[in-house]
């Protein structure tokens, strides 16, 4: 369990950085890096980094509930999804990324939902033809067994 809650926090540093990076991509894209520090100040912009960079720790954190073998994969899937849209809305409402009856807000977190759906089901499927592959082959290795 040691090195479950190391590799946890490894990934959650990772992602710490690359949410930072991906915040200041969209800045960059949506308004410019200089045009939002000009209009809101630098502590705006800390704390929009900031967010952006937890938002990134912990679903890249949190990635290593996959490593979980006796939850199952659907389990782990749900409770990835729940802490990834529960960070997800509290970021973005604290950070007014999201407002409630926007109907924007409604089609990023309705795309979320969708997407982790599409990523079980992918999962899923190679998960089930890995599976019948590794029966063939011991019903393979059972029959040449049976003829010595």
């Amino acid at each position: 369990m040691r090195g479950f809650w190391k590799q946890t926090a490894i990934r959650a540093a990772i992602g710490f950085v690359a949410g930072v990076l991906v915040g200041l991509g969209i800045l960059a894209v949506s308004s410019g890096v200089q045009a939002f520090f000009a209009k809101n100040g630098a502590g705006q912009l800390a704390r929009y980094l900031a967010m952006s960079g937890l938002l990134g720790a912990i679903n890249e954190g949190t990635t290593t509930i996959y490593s979980l073998e006796h939850w199952g994969l659907l389990r782990c899937t749900l409770t990835h999804f729940a802490i990834a849209m529960t960070t997800i809305c509290a970021v973005g409402f604290s950070c007014g990324w999201f407002s409630i009856g926007d109907p924007l807000t409604l089609w990023i977190l309705l795309s979320e939902t969708v997407a982790y759906f599409i990523i079980w089901l992918v999962m899923y499927l190679r998960c089930k033809r890995e599976i019948r592959q590794i029966n063939e082959a011991l019903k393979g290795w059972k029959n040449s067994q049976g003829d010595e």
